[in-house]
């Protein structure tokens, strides 16, 4: 069987890309652009959210295919260098659509980088996340040493990246490195209502405040102040954000709790 990027619509709102590359879920630059195409394929036909899962049982994405990286970096000095998975990591990260990593397994190397550049992060109980490259003598080249060191902190990340050892889903959890854990056999299930539930928000509103963490993420406070409050004033300009705003409003003056507001404005949005 080839490496495959499966995509699929289960619910409103809600894209889901199955991987498969048997019998581990190498990462190869073919998987990667499969991945983007279906990714992108998703954004363009109004997803709200992407969840990226795995079709191979026990695997995400083991790690980033070994033979690939000796393949790319045999050549004389100077040879052009084909990137891994071009383009992947950094549209996740700065694609309109939240995307949510679902680890059912080993997410090693470019399976946890994968991981790291998605908005959100589930795993199974018996997950496994890891950032092996030291001890093969290269390093994380697509996040591990970036994208993960702003989720747990310089001093995690350190220990993760130098000491090369892998680190279960409930470790991950408590670092902030996922969101995150669930039983094994519920993950699909749990990932999918999770994703359902925020695609009940309006993608334009998802895409807004993604917008804002991902760029405020590296400005000085007050820069990111400055970048925040002006795509509020974007959002909040739009007729469909006003229109909600009215409907919560009119439920408050009815006598609704914000719960109950909040519900209202979501229920008769169209």
């Amino acid at each position: 069987m080839t490496s495959q990027a499966t995509l699929s619509h289960p619910a409103p709102g809600v894209a889901l890309v199955l991987i498969a590359n048997p019998p581990m879920n190498f990462g190869t630059g073919d998987l990667g652009r499969q991945i983007l195409e279906a990714v992108l394929e998703a954004d363009r036909g109004g997803a709200a959210v992407v969840v990226l899962a795995s079709d191979t049982p026990g695997y995400f994405i083991a790690h980033w295919s070994l033979q690939s990286i000796v393949d790319n970096f045999s050549r004389p000095a100077g040879a052009s260098v084909r990137q891994r998975a071009p383009g992947l990591f950094d549209v996740l990260e700065t694609l309109p659509t939240i995307t949510i990593a679902a680890n059912n397994g080993q997410a090693w190397g470019g399976g946890a980088e994968l991981s790291w550049a998605c908005d959100l992060r589930i795993a199974g109980e018996s997950a496994t996340y890891g950032q092996p490259e030291v001890a093969l003598g290269i390093l994380p080249g697509a996040g591990g040493t970036t994208r993960l060191e702003r989720l747990v902190g310089t001093t995690r990340c350190m220990e993760i990246v130098l000491g090369c050892r892998p680190f279960g889903a409930r470790e991950a959890l408590a670092m902030g490195a996922i969101n995150r854990v669930v039983p094994d056999a519920r993950l699909r299930e749990e990932t999918l209502a999770w994703a359902a539930q925020i695609a009940r928000s309006p993608r334009w509103a998802l895409a807004a405040a993604k917008r804002a963490i991902v760029e405020g993420r590296d400005l000085p406070l007050a820069a990111a102040r400055r970048n925040e409050s002006q795509i509020f004033m974007e959002t909040a300009r739009r007729p469909e954000a006003l229109a909600r705003l009215r409907r919560a409003q009119a439920a408050y003056d009815a006598g609704a709790d914000s719960a109950a507001a909040i519900a209202a404005a979501q229920e008769r949005a169209g």
